[in-house]
């Protein structure tokens, strides 16, 4: 049995309402962190599985989402070949853990965002969880070796994804959907907001220290 910090795959699987194969795919896709005992045994860390069951209410709770994330896959895929070859390389260059880290909080930043576009009171809340993981973001842009203009760029190629795949989902028809424009708008402003901490982090690490 683990202790009351750690939990076996069957009670975490039970905290998130899943199967305990579907947690799996999770941990081994960076979805839910995980660790393993020197047997191999996967161990879930309570708060993170906790963390993890809010995160998946909040994103369940707006079915757009879903939607947004598929449309800005498809975008990816259709436009990669509009990326640079050093655009192309730089992801293959992240660690391990790098790569965790950019699979699990991407659905976290939808989750954020989805959150922030729907509320009116306390939507900073949100943004300011997805200025840390810009934050991260920014040292990981500059430890794979990209520039402050390669970092832009990078960033501002999967706005475009996320702005278009809203858009599309928004149903944005003209002038008269007022509704659609404003969560195009908010989208909009999010990002940008992300992208100055993205910035901002990325050039602390070139500072000396």
């Amino acid at each position: 049995m683990a202790s009351k910090n750690w939990l076996e795959i069957a009670e975490a699987a039970e905290i998130l309402g899943a199967h305990p194969s579907t947690l799996r795919r999770w941990a081994d896709s960076g979805k839910v962190p995980c660790s393993r005992t020197l047997s191999g045994r996967r161990r879930f860390e309570r708060s993170a599985i906790e963390h993890a069951r809010t995160e998946m209410q909040l994103i369940s709770a707006h079915p757009a989402t879903e939607q947004i994330e598929t449309r800005t896959l498809d975008f990816t895929r259709q436009h990669a070949k509009d990326l640079s070859s050093w655009q192309q390389g730089w992801f293959t260059r992240l660690s391990e853990e790098q790569m965790l880290i950019f699979r699990y909080s991407g659905q976290r930043l939808l989750g954020l965002l989805m959150q922030y576009i729907s509320r009116n009171d306390n939507a900073e809340t949100f943004l300011d969880e997805a200025k840390r993981i810009a934050k991260d973001y920014g040292k990981i842009f500059f430890k794979v070796g990209l520039s402050v203009s390669q970092t832009v760029e990078t960033f501002l190629f999967f706005r475009r994804s996320i702005l278009e795949s809203v858009q599309a989902t928004a149903g944005i028809g003209g002038h008269n959907d007022q509704d659609g424009l404003r969560i195009f708008l908010r989208t909009s402003d999010f990002f940008d907001a992300l992208l100055v901490v993205t910035i901002e982090s990325h050039a602390q690490m070139i500072l000396p220290q």
